[in-house]
């Protein structure tokens, strides 16, 4: 459809084939799981998902988001908040600088809470084909945020679909709940 088409008294327009475009994304957050419950007892589910556009400002973008999501919904010790935010931009920055973006032009950043864990996962559109040739630098910037995951994140791992996405993730433990506001 031409641009113009959208203007009142086009064709388009008239013929009622103009479609009104979805609003853009948010950051702004939902409301909040019920917080009675302490993180512990709740139930697994998703806190939050959000697609962010395949350029380098998503990085930043989802460090906030993950400490702003994670720490209204369950309010875990200030340290955790700094693991999270750091393995989320090494994730968010390695698919946006090694990986194509999804059909949208995004990738997308999904938050999960299963008892006293947290997990990230950012799904992009795959590999960009290509060959990388391991380099012989004893320490060599590409990898690093993978060593990082390693060393701070419970467990970690990736998978892809059939349509040929990718999906990386990782999983953190949360140490400390939300205080109870019925038990004062």
């Amino acid at each position: 459809m031409d641009a113009l088409d959208t203007w009142p008294g086009s064709p388009a327009f008239l013929a009622g084939s103009y479609v009104e475009p979805s609003p853009e994304p948010s950051l702004e957050l939902g409301p909040p799981p019920d917080l009675s419950k302490t993180a512990s007892t709740r139930s697994a589910g998703v806190l939050g998902e959000i697609d962010l556009a395949a350029t380098p400002a998503a990085v930043r973008l989802a460090r906030s988001y993950i400490r702003e999501l994670v720490g209204e919904c369950l309010g875990p010790e200030p340290d955790v908040l700094d693991d999270l935010e750091l393995l989320t931009s090494e994730c968010v920055t390695n698919s946006v600088t090694h990986a194509r973006p999804r059909r949208n032009g995004t990738v997308m950043l999904s938050v999960l809470h299963s008892g006293r864990t947290v997990r990230v996962e950012v799904t992009d559109g795959g590999p960009r084909t290509g060959v990388r040739h391991p380099s012989e630098d004893p320490l060599p910037i590409d990898g690093r945020g993978l060593r990082l995951i390693e060393a701070i994140a419970i467990d970690h791992g990736r998978h892809r679909d059939i349509a040929g996405s990718a999906t990386f993730w990782f999983e953190v433990g949360i140490t400390g709940d939300r205080p109870d506001p019925a038990l004062g």
